[in-house]
């Protein structure tokens, strides 16, 4: 006797499966800003158990909706060879991840330069490429986030800006790092820190620099310009970072890397400036990828796995998209304190 095939789940079948009414969970599947968040997840989760699927090209006609993010971020030159830690693409895969219970999916606009991420970004709102867009790499005074907002398409930036309307946003919370940081390193001893920072320009580079003069204010300490290097954060600064202050008069006894690639460049520097980690100076990072505790010796870091931001971010823009507010849609992350080594001089 041939068996007949299961029914088609259907929109009823969902209704069944979680007490909500036809009208509620319709709404749902289509993406309609008067459901509330988690009523969605709900009804997603129970139309994917059923193996319920939307007909998204009929979706798209009737709402207007790409189902698209697009992910405008930095890639690394082809012809580059200094490692970077983390690059773009593994945020990438972590935000396409943490969205992937919704019908949105991640396309990468990889740029160059900041014309290219300007005009992409004014192409994307313009031509309604997409339902949102998430942007890494923030100035205080940032243009992109200016058009995204002039063009009322929701976004996330991975970091923060100085603008004066209220935007969604996830970073690192770098200011609570520097304050760590450096209390243990002074309580230890240390009168001249050094600091391995991105790029001038960008917003965590302030804020890293304006915290450190902030907590050697406060310690009765002067802030030395000349103890910050700044750029591209691979091995090559790092290295390069101690080789320039190894030959000051009144050398660094500690230096605080903003990603593990610089602070492996500057344990390559100790060696070549004859310098011992612990009895001349001493490493502190923000890593990644917790490669830190594979380094010869061990570093003291700030862990902080590429996974948790990217997951924030993916849950931030599709509630971006949905209509939260966006003063609801702001998150520091501070990472874990992992000391592996002691913070004072041994000589």
């Amino acid at each position: 006797m041939t068996q007949r095939p299961a029914a088609r789940p259907t929109i009823k079948t969902i209704c069944t499966l979680t007490g909500l009414s036809t009208a509620t969970v319709s709404k749902a599947l289509h993406g309609s800003p008067q459901v509330r968040p988690e009523t969605r997840r709900q009804v997603e989760e129970a139309a994917r158990s059923l193996g319920y699927a939307v007909n998204l090209d009929g979706v798209r006609l009737r709402t207007g909706k790409t189902y698209q993010i697009a992910a405008v971020m930095p890639a690394p030159a082809p012809g580059g060879r200094d490692w970077h830690g983390v690059e773009y693409a593994q945020l990438l895969a972590g935000i396409s991840q943490a969205v992937e219970h919704s019908r949105y999916r991640v396309a990468l606009h990889a740029v160059r330069d900041d014309a290219e991420a300007r005009e992409t970004v004014a192409r994307i709102a313009g031509g309604g490429l997409a339902d949102g867009v998430i942007l890494s790499g923030t100035r205080p005074d940032d243009v992109r986030v200016r058009i995204l907002q002039d063009a009322g398409l929701p976004f996330v930036t991975y970091g923060t800006t100085a603008s004066a309307r209220a935007h969604p946003f996830v970073d690192t919370d770098n200011a609570g790092v520097i304050r760590v940081s450096l209390g243990r390193l002074i309580a230890a001893g240390h009168r001249r820190i050094a600091l391995v920072n991105p790029p001038a320009h960008l917003s965590w580079a302030i804020t890293r620099s304006q915290t450190c003069r902030t907590v050697l204010a406060g310690a009765g300490l002067v802030f030395d310009p000349a103890l910050v290097v700044d750029g591209p954060l691979t091995p090559g600064l790092g290295r390069a970072a101690v080789r320039a202050l190894a030959g000051i008069a009144d050398t660094p006894t500690a230096y605080v890397c903003a990603k593990e690639a610089a602070a492996l460049g500057a344990l390559s520097g100790f060696s070549e400036a004859g310098l011992v980690h612990g009895r001349d100076a001493v490493i502190h990072a923000t890593d990644d990828l917790n490669i830190s505790a594979y380094l010869t010796p061990p570093i003291t870091s700030f862990f902080l796995p590429i996974g948790r931001p990217a997951a924030v971010l993916g849950d931030h823009i599709l509630r971006a998209i949905a209509g939260e507010p966006p003063e609801t849609l702001q998150t520091f992350l501070m990472p874990e304190l992992v000391v592996r080594a002691d913070d004072r001089l041994s000589r």
